[in-house]
């Protein structure tokens, strides 16, 4: 029985300018050319599935040293009209919003998109980035994933606004600060945050850099 060919997609978040964004990769090849697409590629027969995660990301991005995790597995058997591929996909985040990027050869462009205003999208990848999407919003409720999406240093009032601007919705500031704090997850780093803000704001970092499980909303 012939096997399908294993692959990878990596969906890669980052806050941009107080927006959710997703990197995207342009087609230079049929049948999807000059279509959008995540950065992706086969996993190599040696290869463990998350290093070949950081791998295709870095090869099609310039990206490396971030947050990856692997969920789930898409399969259906027509995602790809030239081949059976079976797709490992992983979701990845990255802090900073000032990161340099570049592609490689395989591809014409990459871009930051925002995930509400999504490009026409190659194979089922937009399938791939709803549902990681829903699972970023879902997880970062129960876990210090948001913490992956912050600088080193950060002010609470910018932490409750990345709650606010994955999940869509305002929080109360009192009871969003006080679960935060019971929960210990960050700690005061004794630093003030004084450019342009009304007054000197407190500079917080997290506690543990490994990711947690523990009720923050």
């Amino acid at each position: 029985m012939e096997s399908p060919i294993l692959a990878t997609d990596v969906v890669v978040f980052n806050i941009r300018k107080w927006k959710l964004k997703v990197l995207l990769i342009k087609m230079n090849k049929e049948p999807f050319i000059w279509q959008w697409a995540l950065p992706g590629w086969f996993i190599g027969i040696n290869e463990l599935c998350i290093d070949a995660a950081h791998r295709i990301l870095f090869e099609a991005s310039s990206v490396s040293d971030l947050y990856i995790e692997q969920l789930k597995v898409f399969d259906s058997l027509d995602r790809d009209p030239k081949a059976r591929i079976v797709s490992i996909a992983h979701m990845a985040i990255i802090k900073k919003d000032d990161l340099s990027i570049k592609t490689n050869d395989r591809y014409t462009d990459i871009a930051w998109f925002d995930v509400e205003d999504l490009p026409i999208m190659a194979y089922d990848h937009l399938e791939i980035i709803k549902y990681w999407y829903e699972r970023l919003k879902w997880k970062i409720t129960y876990s210090t994933l948001s913490l992956s999406l912050m600088p080193e240093k950060f002010t609470l009032t910018e932490l409750q606004k990345v709650f606010e601007i994955v999940l869509k919705k305002d929080l109360d500031k009192r009871n969003f600060r006080k679960k935060l704090l019971k929960a210990w997850v960050v700690q005061d780093t004794w630093d003030k945050k004084t450019i342009w803000v009304p007054r000197p704001a407190a500079l917080y970092t997290a506690i543990h850099s490994d990711l947690e499980f523990v009720d923050l909303l």
